[in-house]
């Protein structure tokens, strides 16, 4: 619940200043950015009546969110943009009306059912948010007959939501799109362009706009979207798989890859010097470069909501990348109750560092030696061939066989893996151990035979011992 007040909740500023400013605008044109005139909702009402308020609106919050689908389908007569401004003002109330201070007071006063309805009518508008949010910039309501005042950079209402940990969810297999997703808009026409031009093509200007200059802002992004999602997708995993795991998706052969998918090379405008280039690796750092200039374009064009649609691209193109990864951590991972990702405030107790012990399921290698494990039995696991490259990431991929020395056998290779790690191709060596039923039926009969015997043996020298 928490986290969805982080996700949406908006800051002030503080400067009390622009305050009277701000509130003669708002009596000059009888209309709140954020408020419909009916609501009778603002700030200084709230502070002196939160209580009445809340009470009347739970049965108003019921009637909103029961069977409620929203809709941007307009068949009556009147104006388009009237209706939008309508729907933007609703979403602003209920903003206000959910902010976190208030919580509390909030759901003791219309209780769970309503409130949760509530978020959830919440949420579906904002899914059409930058929509009516552009709409409403273009043709303003017809009910404000002055025009209105330039906004100022100070502008509460002109402030971008801030990017929240809690604004994405981890990965699920099921939501994994089998196509690549459609493009998210750049809203900013200049910007859209400059993603696509190199340096070498301006005016040589110091503010020249390039998709290098975007670049540098793009990837900041990428690496906090992508690690955001890895650690809240894979909770067991330690600092430096996830690492891994992170530079498989930012690396240049990935973004540049999803680039030529999207067409950026065809678009992207380079020097003379540029287009004869024939080493692939430069090639691929241009188009990689593309690729995270275009995510900032998306961001600095988008101040409200760029963010959580560049967000949500991001998280369908990698989820197709991950996917193996992903369906394998719902079906054999670990999903730990990470403290990580529920303490926030200050408002509860310090809790413990070390949670509670929770049993952890065997890894391959565990398994393996507890099936055939036994006294004088050795299970071992080394090189099975000599070091090569991998050639889909120029990291080292190491062979590691997994040998059994019992149950009639000297030095046998039960099976072989190979990773970018020894500690991972041992781990697959053991999987494949594994996975030959019929090779691990023969030693667990030949383990069965000697255990009955010793347990023979020690019930005779029982019996023996105690006459």
């Amino acid at each position: 619940m928490q986290s969805l007040f982080s996700k949406h909740k908006r800051k002030y500023p503080q400067d009390s200043s622009g305050s009277e400013e701000r509130d003669a605008k708002h009596t000059k044109h009888n209309v709140s950015p954020f408020l419909p005139p009916t609501l009778g909702f603002n700030h200084s009402r709230v502070s002196q009546n939160r209580h009445s308020y809340a009470s009347s609106s739970s049965k108003s919050i019921d009637r909103l969110s029961q069977n409620f689908t929203p809709s941007l389908d307009f068949s009556d007569h009147r104006p388009k943009s009237s209706k939008l401004q309508k729907i933007a003002n609703l979403i602003s109330a209920l903003d206000d009306a959910l902010e976190e201070d208030g919580m509390d007071e909030v759901l003791s006063l219309v209780g769970d059912e309503a409130f949760n309805r509530c978020l959830d009518l919440r949420t579906s508008l904002l899914k059409h948010k930058s929509k009516i949010d552009a709409t409403a910039i273009k043709t303003p309501p017809a009910s404000q007959s002055q025009p209105q005042p330039k906004k100022s950079h100070d502008d509460f209402w002109n402030l971008p939501k801030t990017m929240s940990p809690f604004s994405l969810t981890p990965w699920k297999s099921s939501t994994i799109p089998l196509i690549l997703p459609p493009l998210p808009e750049v809203l900013d026409p200049t910007l859209e362009t400059s993603a696509f031009v190199h340096i070498g093509c301006g005016r040589g200007g110091p503010t020249d706009l390039s998709y290098e200059r975007l670049e540098w802002v793009g990837d900041a992004y990428v690496y906090l979207i992508s690690t955001l999602l890895i650690s809240q997708t894979f909770p067991s995993l330690p600092p430096g798989k996830c690492s891994q795991m992170r530079e498989r998706l930012v690396k240049n052969l990935t973004l540049a890859s999803y680039s030529r998918q999207y067409g950026f090379d065809k678009r992207v405008q380079l020097p003379e010097d540029f287009q004869n280039v024939s080493r692939e690796q430069e090639k691929t750092k241009v188009m990689g470069d593309v690729f995270e200039s275009y995510v900032a374009a998306v961001v600095l064009s988008d101040p409200a909501d760029g963010v959580r649609r560049v967000s949500e691209w991001l998280k369908d193109i990698w989820g197709m990348t991950l996917a193996k990864e992903i369906l394998h951590e719902e079906r054999n991972g670990m999903w730990l109750d990470s403290p990580l990702w529920r303490l926030r405030g200050k408002a509860e107790p310090v809790q413990e560092i070390m949670t509670t012990k929770q049993t952890v399921p065997l890894n391959a290698k565990e398994q393996l030696l507890k099936l055939l494990g036994s006294r004088g039995v050795q299970i071992t696991y080394r090189d099975a061939a000599p070091e090569k490259k991998d050639p889909t990431n120029k990291l080292p991929l190491f062979t590691v066989g997994v040998f059994l020395s019992g149950w009639g056998e000297k030095d046998k290779m039960l099976g072989s893996g190979r990773a970018n790690g020894k500690k991972d191709a041992g781990m697959k060596a053991a999987e494949m151990a594994l996975a030959n039923k019929k090779m691990m039926k023969m030693y667990l009969d030949k383990k069965r035979v000697y255990d009955e015997q010793m347990e023979l043996e020690r019930a005779e020298l029982e019996k023996h011992g105690g006459m």
